[in-house]
């Protein structure tokens, strides 16, 4: 189900997916596909759909669906080199969430095995060693890398890190009771008072 609360998920619904229709259809394919010349759909028309409008009508199989050139053999072998070698950030801003999407309706196994690992690697080879070894300029080029989810994560971790760095540098008296800053502050006087009256008695 669709979380309204996340425009992420919402943009990641128009990413659009090469349909293929099993039946005819008429009036849509303007409205679709800016770039259609014809306002019908014809049987076993290609179009470019909005992956918002594909689990309904591949449940009643009147479409069948190819998925995005980056999750293809060639892709997979890229991915398999390192983390490195390929950048989501253009080519496929939403990898994850149009990957789980498209594989809720597949259900393909070898699918799922594959944005597992390559979530995997991915956070192990970039995110996770940006967060602990890269300058500001190394973290602009990491930007340039990572999907719209992996962003989410990293910028996620650096703000964990620097509320981490914040808590131990903490002032420990600002988290007293008000009361105890008080015995405290009064112990110390009486401390320093007692210091002053055996100098002055040596």
């Amino acid at each position: 189900m669709l979380n309204l609360c996340h425009p992420h998920e919402l943009l990641a619904e128009e990413s659009t997916i090469q349909t293929v229709f099993n039946y005819g259809a008429v009036g849509i394919a303007k409205g679709l596909d800016l770039g259609s010349t014809k306002a019908d759909v014809e049987v076993k028309g290609r179009i470019c759909a909005p992956l918002w409008l594909l689990p309904d009508l591949y449940k009643r199989n009147m479409i069948s669906f190819e998925m995005p050139e980056v999750y293809n053999d060639r892709y997979r072998r890229k991915f398999n080199a390192g983390a490195e070698c390929l950048s989501l950030k253009n080519k496929a801003p939403f990898f994850y969430e149009v990957g789980m999407k498209c594989n809720s309706m597949l259900q393909d196994v070898e699918l799922s095995n594959f944005l597992s690992r390559t979530f995997q690697r991915r956070y192990q080879d970039l995110i996770s060693k940006g967060l602990n070894t890269m300058s500001g300029e190394e973290v602009l080029e990491l930007h340039c890398k990572l999907s719209v989810e992996e962003q989410q994560l990293f910028e996620g971790g650096r703000a964990s890190i620097t509320a981490c760095e914040r808590w131990v540098q903490r002032n420990y008296s600002n988290y007293l009771p008000k009361d105890t800053r008080k015995k405290r502050s009064a112990v110390s006087e009486t401390a320093g008072a007692q210091d002053d009256s055996k100098q002055r008695r040596s």
